[in-house]
């Protein structure tokens, strides 16, 4: 027996049906609500160049020592470690983020390839899981920065290939997300899916001034993939 034909049925159970993508949805917006109270909420210092103020994204943005200096402040602030510590433990409860978001995206395009009978959005799906496992490598790095700040120049030059790598794929699959959407004639769900693919460009460009924008763009597709999933739950359960 294909040990291949085998796995393909527990995939699509798991990820390949609206309660599915209901039910990781619902996952990554419970997770997502837990963040604020475990990642510092503050940089030690706001640069005056910088729009951005979430020390998070300030972390994922950096590129130079100098960075981490205005993020966590230096070694004799008495917040320093605290920072430190809040940082860590936001990234490693982030892996289980990943995974929820990733199993999200993946099971939306999983159930609009059972609905549409158009096995590619299986692709699309798929997006998902890379930019998952991109974000995975983002915080290896990020937790190997703050391991040892003072070797971290190395670190801090290939960390944006990883962290841009990450929101590209999540607004491509934001916007197939619309696509798809469209298809299904979900007209109003379709247009949230499109700031994000078009707000990801400023924010690449520039990103200390517009890099936040990404956070709403990925968060509004999303949105319409929870809505639409359990919509389509709901409209199941009253047919039956």
């Amino acid at each position: 027996m294909d040990a291949r034909a085998g796995q393909r049925p527990l995939i699509r159970r798991a990820w390949g049906s609206w309660p599915a993508a209901l039910v990781w949805g619902i996952a990554t917006l419970a997770l997502s609500r837990v963040f604020p109270s475990v990642f510092p909420q503050e940089l030690a210092s706001q640069p005056v160049d910088w729009s951005v103020s979430s020390p998070v994204l300030a972390f994922e943005f950096a590129t130079h020592p100098s960075h981490l200096a205005a993020i966590f402040g230096v070694p004799t602030d008495p917040q320093y470690a605290g920072r430190i510590a809040g940082m860590d433990a936001g990234n490693r409860l982030d892996y289980l983020f990943m995974l929820f978001y990733g199993s999200t995206i993946l099971s939306f395009f999983g159930a609009g390839a059972a609905a549409t009978g158009n096995r590619r959005w299986w692709l699309a799906g798929w997006l998902g899981v890379l930019a998952a496992l991109s974000d995975a490598i983002e915080n290896a790095l990020l937790l190997s920065i703050t391991a040892d700040m003072a070797d971290a120049s190395g670190k801090l030059a290939i960390l944006p290939f990883f962290v841009w790598t990450k929101f590209v794929l999540l607004a491509l699959s934001g916007g197939l997300a619309g696509w798809l959407l469209l298809r299904l004639r979900a007209w109003p769900l379709a247009l949230l899916c499109l700031p994000g693919l078009v707000l990801i460009v400023p924010a690449i460009l520039f990103p200390w001034r517009y890099g936040e924008l990404v956070i709403p763009g990925t968060a509004l597709a999303w949105v319409a993939m929870l809505l639409w999933s359990g919509w389509r739950v709901v409209r199941r359960d009253r047919s039956s």
